[in-house]
């Protein structure tokens, strides 16, 4: 049996112990589901290994080897194959795509089940399956250029579009439910919709009440129940849209997208708004005293720019 049959072995047991609803057989869904994912990531580099490399994409050993006329190439040794970083490393250096945002939350919550947390819910679970579907298909279509139905047989690819469906119905009114919501910042309107719930990670959160003020909404799971307040929920919706700037304000010396607020101080100050995203302050950004633009770093000096405030305590 080749590695793409067990792949589909794998997924197909997986999706079967699904159907289930036996928390034991959940359990057991998510760790075959996983292995097919890691089978087909595999599949994907077999198919790109040279002839006569021993497989050289799939072993964690790889050596150097000369031909008669002096070529060096590579071949794989051993049994042990790569693991899912060397996976990862191998995908980024030969443009194949898959959602590893994606991948890891299935992975990392795999491990958690197996490991501590064995009793978590059955929603909880099928919400894992469900995003684990999403990224077979995904898969299957874009990088193997497979169908689906065809590879994985018309019941079983029927009853993960049921799932899939169904979750992605929950999601969808889950982001409905959040974009209503007036936030009162660009920046946190966007940031609230990649949030995860902080018990069991499911991406199913919605604004409760629905009618409230944006700082007095409670985000709830519908996966688990727990609930987050704005207090803690607003600085990691800030974080998360504009961590890219962040990143580049950092490497690239862009502007710094947020600072910590002078009045409540939350990382929720968002610079290109002028306001913290938090409690609404509006910092004075030129300088009372040198009328020169306050940098994002300076704003806790507000209204003063830090060389100014510097200066005037020379002066005392």
């Amino acid at each position: 049996m080749n590695l793409l049959d067990n792949a589909i072995g794998s997924i197909k047991v997986g999706v079967e112990d699904a159907q289930s609803s036996k928390h034991e057989r959940l359990l057991s869904a998510v760790r075959n589901i996983h292995a097919g994912i890691l089978l087909l990531y595999k599949e994907a580099l077999r198919r790109l290994c040279p002839p006569g490399s021993n497989e050289v994409l799939l072993k964690e050993i790889i050596r150097p080897k000369r031909d008669a006329a002096g070529a060096i190439s590579f071949e794989g040794a051993g049994k042990k194959t790569v693991d899912a970083r060397r996976i990862e490393g191998h995908f980024a250096r030969l443009g194949i795509k898959t959602d590893w945002g994606r991948f890891k939350e299935i992975s990392d919550a795999r491990n958690e089940l197996e490991h501590y947390r064995p009793t978590v819910s059955k929603d909880q679970l099928r919400a894992l399956i469900s995003n684990a579907y999403v990224l077979v298909r995904d898969f299957v279509v874009l990088q193997l250029h497979e169908d689906p139905r065809t590879l994985l047989g018309e019941d079983i690819w029927q009853r993960m579009l049921e799932v899939s469906e169904v979750f992605e119905n929950e999601r969808k009114d889950c982001r409905q439910q959040l974009e209503a919501v007036d936030w009162n910042s660009d920046a946190l309107g966007r940031g609230v919709l990649d949030l995860e719930c902080g018990g069991c990670g499911s991406a199913l959160l919605q604004p409760n009440p629905a009618s409230a003020k944006y700082d007095e909404v409670e985000l709830e799971c519908r996966a688990c129940g727990e609930r987050e307040e704005s207090e803690s929920f607003i600085p990691k919706a800030i974080a998360a849209a504009l961590g890219e700037e962040m990143y580049l304000s950092h490497t690239d010396g862009d502007e710094t997208p947020y600072v910590t607020c002078p009045e409540c101080f939350k990382e929720t100050y968002v610079v290109a708004e002028g306001r913290c995203a938090s409690c609404e302050h509006e910092a004075e950004h030129t300088c009372e005293r040198c009328c020169n633009d306050i940098p994002p770093e300076e704003l806790g000096s507000s209204p003063l720019c830090g060389w100014c405030v510097h200066m005037m305590s020379k002066d005392d």
